[in-house]
């Protein structure tokens, strides 16, 4: 069944307001960079929500956590401004236990989508096959179900004026269908993800650019451009009662 013609794939580089949900400092840059500074390029408002303060995400033993999430913080900001700059909101969850406040985490992601209205939501693939990471499966549920409940005022138990639904446009998918030529920004990506540099350091740092900058080709190959990024974009349609979705 070809659905296509009845539900198209929303055109992700016509975004006029993006918001970016990702669950620690750094993962924006990580999945979409390249993209979000090319859309920053051409005039979309990008809205940046992290959802956790990232101070799990140390192998030291000594670092304090307040320390951790201060520095993580401040890296975050020096990465978005090298993509283009725009707000930040840190709402500071627990790094790694975000599913123990998935409630409060839907009613967030909620107001946010409601509060900003924007066209475009952009989360981490919460199907991703093996995805080990709990965070990143929790807020990419909750950024799609976001989605679906934002014209319901009263979902989850809110009472509010409802919006139109953004699509959403997922990274680091397995299922793909949406290929953006990020060949004149992938080397700001590159230099975000240096900035991150609590997390990005020798010899992990080096590797995850190689790895990143190999991908970032193979996928472009898949277009005719030099460097892609890759995303599963979808409608509110998509997201409910659709056996279909996943090779949409």
């Amino acid at each position: 069944m070809d659905l296509s013609s009845l539900l198209p794939i929303p055109d992700l580089l016509q975004a006029k307001r993006l918001v970016a949900f990702a669950p620690h400092p750094d993962d924006n840059e990580v999945g979409a960079g390249a993209t979000i500074a090319r859309l920053r390029r051409q005039g979309c408002e990008v809205i940046y929500v992290i959802a956790t303060k990232g101070d799990a995400g140390s192998d030291d033993p000594q670092m304090a956590a307040g320390e951790l999430t201060r520095l993580r913080q401040q890296e975050q900001r020096h990465a978005l401004q090298i993509l283009g700059d725009g707000p930040i909101i840190f709402w500071e969850y627990p790094d790694t236990l975000l599913r123990d406040h998935e409630k409060a985490l839907q009613q967030d992601v909620l107001k946010v989508i409601r509060e900003y209205q924007p066209d475009f939501v952009m989360a981490p693939d919460p199907w991703l096959p093996y995805e080990a990471h709990p965070d990143h499966r929790t807020l990419g549920h909750a950024v799609a179900t976001g989605v679906i409940m934002a014209p319901f005022a009263r979902a989850f138990a809110q009472s509010v004026t409802p919006v139109s639904s953004p699509a959403i446009a997922f990274y680091g998918s397995a299922w793909p269908n949406t290929y953006i030529d990020v060949t004149e920004t992938f080397d700001l990506k590159l230099a975000a993800l240096a900035a991150h540099e609590s997390q990005f350091g020798p010899p992990l740092g080096p590797q995850l650019m190689m790895y990143l900058t190999l991908y970032a080709e193979e996928n472009g190959q898949k277009i005719g451009a030099k460097r892609a990024e890759p995303f599963k974009v979808l409608t509110p349609h998509h997201l409910h009662f659709n056996a279909y979705t996943w090779r949409c």
